[in-house]
């Protein structure tokens, strides 16, 4: 046989058409889900006890005492903040954090009164002078009590089918930290400033063509 022959010669695939045919299909789940509303002190007190913890798959715990200062002056002023996310275990009925690790436990700092990464005492840093410096047993009374009462939503769910795995809390834990991108230090700026007439100024100056070509882009 020539060597053209060979090169010639088809190959044949060892595959029938009913493997090529079969894909493997999505895991798909049947998820029972209720929103909750927890007072900030409820949820120190289940963390404390256990029956709200967090897995060994989350991160370490990574704001700095800047991070967890503002997220607790929000809740100080009434501002409101982002949902978490607890899956409830079916067996022993305790919720496991999927999102929201670095505010409960930033709460349960401030409420033990030592920033656990240091070693230190928790005091406030960073935010509104009627705050700064302070810790949770130096709040005016009425600040402790606004903080005791406010309310974080709290998203509950359950997998129920499949029902040998729980492989869906990977799934939310992977989809809620790593869809959408973070904001810009520009966006961030244009948010918090935005009253007077300079960024509408700016934003229309952005469309004009000679402007732009004087401005290099």
């Amino acid at each position: 046989m020539e060597a053209q022959d060979v090169l010639e010669t088809p190959i044949e695939d060892s595959r029938t058409e009913e493997e090529d045919s079969q894909e493997v299909a999505p895991v798909r789940y049947a998820i029972s889900s209720y929103g909750a509303d927890y007072t900030v002190d409820g949820l120190v007190k289940r963390i404390r006890e256990g029956s709200v913890y967090v897995p060994q798959f989350q991160r370490g715990f990574v704001w700095d005492i800047k991070d967890a200062s503002r997220f607790i002056e929000s809740l100080l002023l009434g501002l409101p903040v982002p949902s978490i996310f607890l899956a409830k275990e079916p067996d022993t009925g305790k919720l496991l954090v999927v999102d929201g690790q670095q505010r409960l436990l930033s709460l349960r700092n401030f409420y033990d009164g030592i920033w656990e990464p240091t070693g230190r005492e928790f005091l406030l840093k960073g935010v509104d002078p009627n705050f700064d410096g302070r810790s949770y047993t130096g709040l005016r009374d009425e600040d402790r009590r606004r903080l005791d009462d406010a309310i974080l939503h709290v998203t509950v769910f359950k997998q129920d089918e499949p029902s040998e795995d729980q492989s869906s809390i990977y799934q939310v834990f992977e989809r809620l930290n790593s869809g959408g991108k973070k904001l810009t230090p520009q966006e961030i700026r244009s948010a918090v400033h935005h009253s007077g007439g300079m960024r509408e100024v700016l934003q229309s100056l952005n469309q004009n063509k000679e402007w732009r070509e004087i401005y290099g882009t």
